[in-house]
């Protein structure tokens, strides 16, 4: 069926819109969607912006999730399920977030080392469960946050009792 002319006008105008909101900040396709939904356009109008938004290049959801966990850890380590709660919260669809997470250069295991090294130093007076629940809040999971406290037991970096983890 032929497109009419209202139709190709809406789509040419959300197209419009998707690029100046683009050109802005990099958003997600769900993002976009959601900002051309809130300005009123229609649903084939909105498809077609991002369809095109897609082809041109000017709208990825891998290069968001690979640049948002770029800035991310480079402001603060954080664990993976914090990242990808984010990716999540953003729109990324979860198989992609899981994918682009499980291409990440350093390991869990050196950023949780990294994280706990600095709440000891920014506050050296928590004790075992006070770092583990910052640790938590950071995104990292209960096992590597209890390895990571057990590591640094072992290497008399903590100074409370192992039993303490049990």
């Amino acid at each position: 069926m032929p497109e009419s002319t209202a139709d190709a006008t809406d789509g040419k105008l959300a197209t419009v819109a998707a690029v100046r909101l683009l050109s802005s900040r990099r958003l997600t396709k769900a993002q976009l969607r959601q900002k051309l939904r809130e300005r009123g356009y229609a649903s084939e109008a909105i498809d077609a912006a991002v369809d095109e938004c897609e082809r041109r290049r000017y709208l990825d959801d891998r290069t968001f999730a690979q640049l948002h966990i770029k800035n991310a850890l480079d402001r603060k380590s954080v664990g993976r399920l914090r990242l990808l709660r984010e990716l999540l919260h953003y729109g990324v669809e979860s198989q992609l977030a899981r994918e682009v997470l499980d291409e990440l250069d350093d390991d869990e295991e050196s950023r949780i080392d990294r994280a706990l090294a600095k709440l000891e130093a920014m506050r050296p007076q928590d004790r075992y469960g006070q770092l583990a629940r910052r640790l938590e809040r950071l995104g990292f999971s209960a096992p590597d946050i209890a390895r990571a406290l057990r590591r640094r037991a072992a290497r008399g970096v903590v100074g409370e009792r192992l039993d303490e983890l049990r």
